[in-house]
């Protein structure tokens, strides 16, 4: 699953999201469930300065938890630091602290895009389950 991380508040400096990526390169256990993990700087059309945005692909299975314990450690040593948001295939969510309510919905909203990303590439392949019915067995046979 593709995700971008950027800040959410205006962040002249940029420090912020590129302290973040220096964790989270930084973080073993995190790394091993990431299958890309980039720096950007970008610079919207028309507007003045750019935004350092994080891109990273994850694999299945625990990367969803593992980014946002790694976001909450992070956020635990820099408490001060902007709200960043991350954005993901059907959503986006701003977080400003390491809680553990803030760690279950990154976890949720992830797990849930992952979720709507294999429904929708099942269906594109053709794979999807007819619907069943009260006894178990599929509708039409």
């Amino acid at each position: 699953m593709r995700i971008t991380i950027v800040s959410a508040e205006q962040d002249d400096t940029g420090v912020a999201v590129a302290d973040l990526y220096g964790w989270l390169r930084g973080d073993t256990e995190f790394r091993r469930e990431v299958r890309a993990l980039r720096l950007q700087n970008r610079g919207e059309p028309g507007a003045m300065g750019t935004t350092d945005v994080i891109e990273l692909v994850l694999g299945q299975g625990f990367a969803a938890l593992n980014l946002a314990v790694a976001y909450a450690t992070w956020r635990t040593a820099r408490p001060s630091t902007p709200a960043v948001t991350i954005a993901f295939p059907g959503g986006a969510l701003t977080v400003q602290d390491g809680s553990e309510e803030t760690v279950r919905r990154i976890v949720e909203a992830l797990r849930a895009a992952e979720q709507g990303e294999s429904e929708a590439a099942s269906q594109t392949a053709g794979t999807a389950e007819a619907p069943r019915t009260a006894e178990g067995t599929a509708e039409g046979q």
